[in-house]
């Protein structure tokens, strides 16, 4: 980890700390504005800070850390689309979302759309954008098919958003569904295989960004959970001191150092993308276990806690729900293992032949 993104780390704590917990989206969303985080992982040639994926996973650890409810996610995402894209006001474009002035949505699991040409011959979106975060603010969707990567209007005929319940009372999710609504040329960022290398790049900058998220909230739960040990008493000696509670604390400890220092050596080969394909299993990887670790500790940390990590007043069950989203959260609960474990055999099978 480079100075500068451990500079950032220790910032970000500080004032997403005297904000609070899983505080409120307005007062977050200002602040980070006000902050420029916006632009972490913009290049410095387009007017941001140029700290690239190493910089927004800085963030949104401390961010899972601290339980923000800012749709900072969806905002990375669109805004490196932008970057990425080509539309003709651009510039105008960057300015606005980096500053805060505007938001765009991004679907945060897999959703099933469809842009073709209608009678008209004209371009038509249809389908549905399954978990948009706060797609009621949102001024356009960042949509991803086969063949384009668009930005569409929210406020038109033919879009219908629905408010999605979940557990996680951090989030707020949306479905959105489309019925032939126009496409504006003008707003397309990428077509054919632009499109796809596009769709590709955002899914594993989706993948790092939840598991970064994973580990802040996991790594705070367990701070919580061994400080809670520390100071509880049971016949007459902290709990901390029951060597069986040791031996778990222990363990849940190796568990998100192990995802922590996959996240950072991934991102590290990573680097700019150079190889998109590796940087596609390296996001699987880390998310895969990110995710798990987190859960795992979630559980477990309601248990250590006794009966107050039951009651709605503690703060356990915001950590757990948000970790049992994550992992259900980006290309799909089982695909994960599925494509890794398929990419293992694949390199088993080239070792064998060339051997």
């Amino acid at each position: 980890m480079s100075t500068a993104v451990r500079e950032l780390h220790d910032s970000a704590r500080q004032v997403l700390d005297g904000l609070g917990r899983a505080a409120t989206e307005q007062t977050a969303w200002s602040l980070i504005a006000e902050l420029g985080w916006l632009m972490i992982a913009t290049p410095e040639d387009q007017g941001g800070l140029g700290m690239g994926l190493a910089g927004g996973c800085a963030l949104h650890v401390e961010l899972g850390r601290g339980l923000a409810t800012v749709p900072y996610l969806p905002a990375m995402l669109a805004i490196d689309a932008v970057c990425q894209g080509t539309l003709a006001d651009q510039e105008a474009w960057l300015s606005r979302l980096t500053t805060g002035e505007d938001y765009v949505a991004v679907p945060l699991a897999q959703s099933e759309l469809n842009i073709e040409r209608g009678k008209s011959g004209k371009l038509q979106l249809s389908g549905s954008a399954v978990a948009v975060q706060c797609a009621d603010r949102a001024s356009h969707v960042l949509v991803c098919t086969t063949d384009y990567v668009a930005l569409v209007p929210l406020e038109q005929p033919g879009v219908e958003k629905t408010f999605r319940p979940t557990w996680d009372e951090t989030r707020r999710l949306y479905d959105v569904q489309f019925d032939a609504v126009p496409c504006d040329t003008q707003l397309i960022l990428a077509s054919e295989t632009a499109a796809q290398a596009l769709t590709a790049r955002l899914a594993t900058l989706r993948d790092f960004a939840l598991a970064a998220d994973a580990i802040g909230g996991a790594v705070a739960l367990l701070e919580l959970t061994v400080d809670y040990l520390q100071t509880r008493q049971q016949f007459g000696r902290p709990l901390a001191l029951f060597q069986s509670l040791k031996h778990r604390c222990a363990d849940l400890k190796a568990l998100t150092e192990g995802a922590e220092a996959l996240l950072l050596d991934r991102l590290d080969r990573v680097g700019d993308f150079a190889d998109p394909i590796a940087a596609e299993m390296a996001g699987k990887a880390v998310k895969l276990l990110a995710c798990q670790a987190y859960a795992t500790v979630a559980e477990e940390a309601l248990q250590l806690h006794g009966g107050i990590g039951m009651t709605s007043e503690h703060v356990c069950h915001l950590f757990l729900k948000r970790a049992l989203l994550n992992e259900h959260l980006g290309r799909g609960y089982d695909c994960y293992e599925a494509d890794l474990a398929a990419k293992f055999l694949e390199i088993e099978r080239i070792e064998r032949k060339e051997n």
